[in-house]
């Protein structure tokens, strides 16, 4: 275990609820996992073969959480990249919610957590940074940090800050991550995709396929703080070590063209250089993909796109 990794295991809130229920997660999910595995190749009862819907609600509820994470909690919410049309900004609250089932935090507290990114990437101030801190913190023991329940930092978001609906969501995340994991699972209880014939065990099998799933796309996420900062091509000086990937960005629906990115949202000793760029100024500042192969395979912002030319949403 090298330096790096040992101080991170230091700054972990090892006597924080959170930090138990982040790690359980994950443990039940991989350990049902593993069972699956070997149910599947070792065993006499494979259960893929017999019922593909284990799978379908796998890649589903990845995809679909990748989607409010990519196209909502960080293009919409943390970057305000696009705006909701007027006549559609009921929706937002509605959003906010739902984000809130993927156990990533409220997507003010997420979004705040961000622009502090942006703002010091890379440097001595950045939260989640590889160059500063090792790969295992960056990727996932910061989101456990000693002092991970600290206030909201509202200055960064002011226009969150106004809605009154998005601070009652905040401060009941909770609600979100058992609703929706009750439902998932009661889903899989409803199709028997455990196979059993108690309605209970079924629950109890989705649940840990719910987890599993979780894990995949809390880890997806963090490719973008890890993966992305260490490996893949660099097309513009950027002043940090964002980075492009064909890879990333198709694990994260567009994610992973990150170097683009933060040529257009770039650190605060960045902006100086890049005062009146034409490409911060762009309209399209909700596409990652800058040529047409990029976005081909940045598949939140052709989402986005879509429901600007339907009018549901719209450019700055």
């Amino acid at each position: 275990m090298n330096a790096k990794t040992r101080l991170a295991l230091s700054r972990v809130d090892w006597t924080s609820p959170n930090t138990h229920v982040f790690f359980s997660v994950q443990l039940i999910g991989v350990m049902w996992f593993v069972w699956l595995l070997f149910n599947q190749f070792v065993s006499d009862n494979p259960l893929l073969t017999k019922n593909w819907t284990i799978i379908i609600l796998i890649l589903t509820r990845y995809f679909v959480g990748m989607w409010f994470v990519t196209a909502w909690r960080h293009r919409y919410f943390a970057h305000r990249s696009f705006r909701i049309n007027p006549r559609f900004i009921w929706i937002e609250p509605i959003i906010g919610f739902i984000c809130s089932a993927d156990a990533q935090r409220g997507v003010c507290q997420w979004a705040a957590e961000h622009i502090y990114h942006h703002k010091y990437s890379d440097k001595p101030e950045d939260h989640h940074s590889c160059k500063q801190n090792g790969t295992q913190w960056c990727h996932w023991l910061w989101v456990v940090k000693k002092g991970e329940d600290r206030y909201v930092d509202w200055r960064l978001i002011p226009n969150l800050a106004k809605s009154k609906s998005l601070r009652w969501i905040e401060e009941r995340q909770w609600i979100g991550i058992v609703l929706f994991g009750g439902i998932f699972s009661l889903i899989g209880a409803i199709l028997s995709i455990g196979g059993f014939d108690s309605f209970l065990w079924n629950f109890l099998f989705s649940l840990c396929v719910h987890f599993f799933s979780t894990t995949l796309l809390w880890h997806g996420t963090f490719l973008i703080n890890s993966a992305m900062h260490i490996v893949g091509t660099q097309r513009y000086d950027t002043g940090d070590e964002s980075r492009n990937s064909l890879i990333c960005a198709i694990l994260t629906m567009g994610e992973g063209w990150h170097n683009n990115h933060h040529w257009d949202f770039p650190t605060l000793e960045k902006a100086k250089e890049l005062k009146g760029s034409a490409e911060r100024n762009s309209k399209e500042l909700y596409w990652q993909g800058k040529t047409f192969f990029e976005r081909c395979f940045d598949w939140s912002g052709i989402s986005i796109w879509i429901q600007i030319e339907l009018g549901i949403l719209r450019t700055n």
